[in-house]
């Protein structure tokens, strides 16, 4: 469900205060996005903004719901987008992420 590689990467990359702030934006951005994804005039846009902001961070689960929503958005066919899933697996990413993320970075 969560690339710890690719969160150990980020953080790394950015150092422990710069990775809270970025946490913090993904957070606000992306509850923000799918609170009104469904009603997006670019859907598929909308998708590959989370989309990339889900692999920044290791949502991996998530990402590839969001991959997939994408395609489906392209292909013509928006009405077969799950937004319920991806709701509901950003959520189980998301507390599965809180829960875990500062002892798996303290390793």
């Amino acid at each position: 469900m969560i690339d710890w590689d690719k969160v150990q990467e980020l953080a790394e990359d950015v150092g422990r205060d710069g990775f809270d702030d970025v946490l913090d934006l993904f957070l606000q951005e992306v509850e923000t996005a799918l609170q009104t994804i469904a009603m997006a005039d670019d859907l598929e846009a909308a998708l590959h903004f989370l989309k990339g902001c889900a692999l920044n961070l290791g949502f991996a689960d998530f990402a590839s719901l969001c991959a997939k929503g994408e395609t489906l958005a392209a292909r013509g066919r928006p009405d077969e987008v799950d937004f319920t899933a991806l709701t509901r697996a950003y959520a189980e990413s998301r507390d599965i992420f809180l829960a875990e993320y500062v002892a798996r970075l303290a390793a």
